[in-house]
């Protein structure tokens, strides 16, 4: 009976968390396009999750993970408030974006048996600015705002193979919406023209996520997990425009990454990772499009297992920033992403089955000053989080 209503438990945590995903308003970036840490107890340790799973949101991050965390439920939400300041061609023309955006994310995983695992896990990336008015006093000019929201759901499966060795495998499946109004572009005649709004548009897309984890012994780990391009259909009007060098898409690029992991007391936990970021070979970095650079990601983080109840985490993640100083211009509508951040978190257990978990984190601010077509544009951008999460073990 008790398994039963866990069941019905994490069904029910599972919806609340799909439908919180697809209604959340908006969600700006802080690595690439998405948060440091997926999961609210990653998030606490700087991100770090490749080589360390902590709750049902590993396969984000790493989907053999999900083959160390049992079986139980999350449910999570992060609350992004990013301060954006834009000097749109000139010092006097300073526009100013700061709204507070909720990032759910949750997951459940099922220990089908010792070997086998089955669960999924929900997560969601995307950018978004609103600087409550047009960026230039051009005619017919909107009001300058963006807002790219990408849910994936990936059911994961892992294996494993030896008592060392776990492999897990992940459909990416993505429902994206897009919307974007009020972006100026040159004309053929060295003018300046607004390019229409069309409203919302909907896309889908799919992809896979492939993870690797070693454990020579009960206190080292190694993890390492590749993502691919998850590709998205047509986002019908902005094809013809805004989007035209992407071909309508706005795919997310292909991730991959190393992680360790090692206990170097029975009550301390020290982790690292490295992620890799593709941007290149999508409308975010083409030349034409964003001009996003590729992004590496260095993250440590700490959990410090204070007694049978507490848990305290710390991290640090640091990265190199995609956005270059002569494409300051066209990133009007994409928002900055921070590249240096720090972070604590705890989580309390009320008892063996359930736990609550929060974190606090503060991104440096990132300035980018505009160089050649983009002399005269320049951006800061600086960001807090706090989250929270509930877990379920069944």
């Amino acid at each position: 009976m008790s398994k039963r209503l866990g069941t019905i438990r994490c069904a029910c945590i599972l919806m609340v968390s799909a439908l919180a995903t697809l209604h959340a308003q908006e969600a700006l970036a802080v690595d690439g396009i998405a948060l440091t840490g997926t999961g609210v107890m990653a998030a606490g340790m700087g991100g770090t999750s490749i080589a360390f799973p902590q709750d049902s949101t590993a396969a984000a991050d790493n989907p053999a993970g999900m083959g160390l965390i049992g079986s139980r439920t999350d449910f999570g939400i992060q609350l992004l408030e990013p301060l954006t300041d834009f000097d749109y061609g000139s010092p006097s023309n300073h526009l100013h974006t700061g709204k507070v955006y909720p990032v759910p994310n949750g997951g459940a995983n099922w220990q089908i048996s010792p070997r086998l695992t089955l669960g999924v896990s929900l997560f969601g990336v995307g950018v978004g600015t609103s600087y409550g008015r047009p960026a230039l006093p051009i005619a017919g000019a909107g009001v300058a705002q963006s807002s790219l929201q990408t849910v994936i759901a990936a059911p994961t499966i892992t294996w494993r193979l030896t008592p060392h060795n776990i492999i897990g495998a992940s459909l990416a499946l993505a429902y994206e919406r897009f919307s974007a109004n009020g972006a100026i572009v040159p004309t053929d005649s060295g003018g300046l023209q607004p390019l229409p709004s069309h409203g919302i548009s909907n896309a889908f897309g799919y992809g896979v996520r492939l993870g690797y984890i070693w454990q020579p012994t009960s206190a080292f780990t190694f993890g390492a997990s590749y993502a691919s391009r998850i590709r998205m259909s047509r986002l019908s009007g902005y094809d013809d425009d805004l989007l035209a060098a992407g071909g309508g898409r706005i795919d997310i690029g292909a991730q991959y990454g190393v992680g360790i992991a090692y206990r170097i007391v029975p009550s301390l936990t020290l982790a690292a990772d490295w992620l890799h970021l593709e941007f290149s070979n999508t409308v975010v970095g083409s030349a034409q499009g964003f001009g996003w650079q590729n992004q590496d990601i260095f993250r440590v983080g700490a959990a410090w297992n204070v007694n049978s109840r507490w848990t305290l985490r710390a991290g640090f993640s640091r990265g190199n920033h995609p956005i270059g100083p002569s494409v300051v211009a066209q990133n009007l509508l994409a928002a900055m992403p921070c590249s240096t951040s720090v972070s604590a978190g705890a989580t309390w257990r009320l008892n063996k089955a359930d736990d609550i978990s929060g974190v606090v984190e503060y991104d440096f601010a990132t300035n980018v000053k505009g160089t050649g077509a983009s002399a005269g544009f320049d951006m800061r951008t600086r960001a807090e989080i706090i989250g929270v999460s509930y877990g379920h073990r069944f």
